[in-house]
């Protein structure tokens, strides 16, 4: 072999080496990583657990977008992460979350039924520990007379609604059929928010359900190969990795250990941050709310014309989020400028009134509640069982504060009561 052959062959080995050592160290970083956030992601899974099967199994399919109602007499469970209880759903002949079956009330009774969203319904929460079987016997205590929830407020098939969704108006006839002394609404921040949202309409979920169901047409993608190629092409495969990421329970963990240990006033700065759901907080309303609260103000006026000519008093209660009722309970001088939790509280109250229903303010009392956001789930938002005791408090106290006289407390002055008559 001539000197400048083994020279060559020399450095082809030594080039050789040097690309494996190339490919091989990238793949066991790539494995190092993979394995760390296995790892990761089954720890999270055992220390967050849930369960396998959810709330939408008692529910309708196929029908328009986040109003299908509970399929009656069906009971169904789910744990979702955060919580440390199995939320049982058993519903009612008529569908309804109620504790109770459907039909005319016991005599001697006053019955409130309750309308509203996840948050009335008890989403997460096991029936006993919500607010809507809480709050009875207290009410009962404080009024000097028996009183009973029927609680008709659902998560619907996406967890929001009935009330204020689409069909809303036609179904508060069955609120109205189950013989109340009293209609409760008990409204969040959310609900204003998606009064404005009509989603996909029937033809055009009709569509979408038939694009689902259709087999692949030639060209589309038919393996994991030609779906990351596809990806990878239209630009999507980072933002597909991002969601995978965020629906994974070990964000989930980050989140809720992150959520829960701030500060109250850093929570509340960084909730601020995201306009989008926090403009309700500003002491001036962008287009996006007004035009939500606008929508809202003609679900509430048909709901208050159909119990006015029923002869059923209307009441509306505004609970706050996690935020709100932070920034709440920090008090008004550690609010940013442009900012005040009481905006929508003023805004639905006019509403309301307006159309000739009862609000019961219930706010204020937050600000007298000690880091009240600790009773919310961190990262879903929804209360835990400590927040429904909270709630239950806080409602107890404003309906029988005297705005609605049928529960004013018993220890009030009859002159006081008869007035308000």
């Amino acid at each position: 072999m001539t000197q400048s052959a083994a020279v060559e062959a020399e450095v082809t080995s030594a080039t050789g080496t040097r690309w494996i050592d190339w490919l091989l160290l990238p793949l066991l970083g790539l494995l190092t990583v993979v394995v760390l956030l296995a790892s990761a992601e089954w720890l999270a899974r055992k220390t967050y657990p849930t369960s396998e099967t959810g709330l939408q199994s008692c529910f309708g399919r196929g029908i328009p977008w986040g109003n299908a109602g509970a399929i009656p007499n069906t009971v169904c469970s789910e744990r979702m992460a955060e919580s440390k209880y199995l939320a049982d759903y058993r519903f009612n002949s008529c569908g309804h979350r109620a504790g109770m079956e459907c039909g005319p009330k016991p005599p001697g009774t006053y019955r409130i039924v309750m309308i509203g969203s996840s948050m009335a319904m008890g989403l997460f929460t096991p029936r006993e520990k919500t607010f809507a079987a809480l709050l009875p016997p207290k009410l009962s205590q404080i009024a000097g007379r028996k009183v009973e929830i029927y609680n008709e407020a659902s998560g619907g098939e996406f967890r929001g609604g009935p009330f204020p969704m689409r069909g809303s108006t036609a179904q508060f006839k069955d609120v109205l059929s189950q013989t109340p002394d009293m209609v409760l609404w008990v409204a969040t921040p959310m609900d204003v928010e998606n009064a404005a949202f009509e989603g996909p309409s029937p033809e055009q979920m009709a569509a979408i359900q038939e694009k689902a169901n259709s087999p692949l047409q030639p060209g589309q993608a038919q393996n994991a190969f030609e779906k990351l190629k596809t990806a990878l092409v239209q630009g999507t495969f980072q933002e597909k990795l991002r969601f995978r990421w965020d629906q994974s329970r070990t964000a989930l963990a980050l989140k809720h250990i992150f959520y829960g240990t701030e500060s109250q006033q850093q929570y509340v700065e960084s909730y601020l941050k995201n306009e989008d759901d926090s403009g309700f907080l500003r002491t001036k309303l962008g287009p996006k709310w007004q035009s939500s609260l606008a929508t809202f103000e003609t679900y509430a006026a048909a709901f208050e014309s159909e119990a006015k000519q029923a002869r059923i008093p209307f009441v509306v209660v505004l609970v706050p989020n996690r935020a709100q009722a932070a920034m709440i309970s920090m008090g008004s001088s550690a609010w940013p400028a442009g900012y005040d939790p009481y905006k929508l509280d003023g805004e639905i109250r006019a509403i309301i009134e307006r159309h000739g229903g009862t609000y019961v303010g219930v706010l204020p009392e937050f600000a007298k509640i000690p880091n009240p956001e600790r009773h919310f789930f961190p990262v879903d938002g929804h209360p835990d069982t400590d927040g429904h005791a909270m709630l239950s408090d806080v409602l107890a106290k404003g309906l029988t504060s005297g705005a609605v006289p049928d529960l004013a407390g018993v220890g009030q002055p009859k002159a006081a009561r008869e007035q308000e008559r």
